[in-house]
């Protein structure tokens, strides 16, 4: 069980980045702007999950179990990472400092690494040395949240048709749940580190968790579709009628929302 030491550093993990995002945001209002609660509220919920799936509690959890372990990834993997882009910090640090950042990478680029992070840390050998390594486990951590973060962020970056970003979203779906089902089909331990009474029992609880969470990228697809076909057909419906709005007379943007 933690210790109350480590306990405390974990919650430094969630205050730190808050604090300092609140005070970043208090600056851009004394300064006579704005900032949406929103926002504030997206990224402090993003802080907040990511200390808890990395902290001593959730690892100690992790290690006995592998569903443990699959819930704390899909956590850094697919919600920790869109509540950062719904945030927006790197707007805010250029709103509060004046100091101008984009980080997001091509979409191609940005694919490969969300699907490309998920087989690399899967494989027998390289899932063994992270577990013996506490280095290589906190740096899984790492990669997953960003690579998450850099293939939510195309959401918001507009440079993607929304068909073409539904596509986007839907394609990386199928290496999820390629992996869930390679655990709840296996008939043998896949991982030796959980070898034991109930293991093949906790790896397709595992599995079954990841492919259940992969489907949330379909549903997402879905949405971002299913919102520009909707706006095609009721924005000929607003002309007929005379109706004017920004979204009319503006041209097309992203259905998603916008990036960090």
């Amino acid at each position: 069980m933690a210790d109350a030491g480590l306990l405390a550093l974990d919650g430094l993990n969630a205050l730190v980045p808050a604090a300092v995002y609140l005070v970043l945001a208090r600056r851009v209002r004394r300064s006579g702007g704005t900032w949406p609660a929103a926002r504030t509220a997206a990224f402090v919920v993003a802080v907040v999950v990511a200390a808890i799936a990395t902290s001593s509690v959730a690892d100690d959890a992790a290690r006995r179990s592998l569903a443990w372990h699959m819930t704390g990834q899909m956590a850094l993997l697919l919600l920790v990472p869109p509540a950062i882009v719904a945030g927006r910090p790197l707007e805010l640090v250029r709103r509060a400092l004046g100091v101008r950042a984009s980080l997001t990478p091509p979409p191609a680029v940005a694919w490969i690494a969300f699907v490309g992070i998920q087989w690399l840390i899967h494989i027998p050998a390289v899932f063994a040395f992270a577990l013996r390594e506490p280095g290589a486990y906190g740096l899984m951590h790492w990669l997953l949240v960003l690579a998450g973060i850099a293939f939510f962020a195309q959401a918001g970056a507009g440079r993607m048709h929304p068909l073409a970003l539904a596509l986007y979203v839907a394609a990386a779906m199928p290496t999820t749940d390629a992996i869930g089902l390679w655990l709840l089909l296996d008939p043998h331990v896949v991982y030796p580190h959980y070898a034991g009474p109930g293991a093949l029992g906790d790896q397709q609880a595992a599995g079954a968790f990841m492919f259940g969470a992969g489907n949330v990228l379909l549903l997402a697809a879905a949405w971002i579709a299913g919102r520009y076909l909707w706006d095609g057909v009721t924005r000929p419906s607003a002309a007929a009628r005379g109706d004017t709005s920004p979204r009319d007379t503006g041209g097309r943007r992203s259905p998603a929302g916008a990036g960090p």
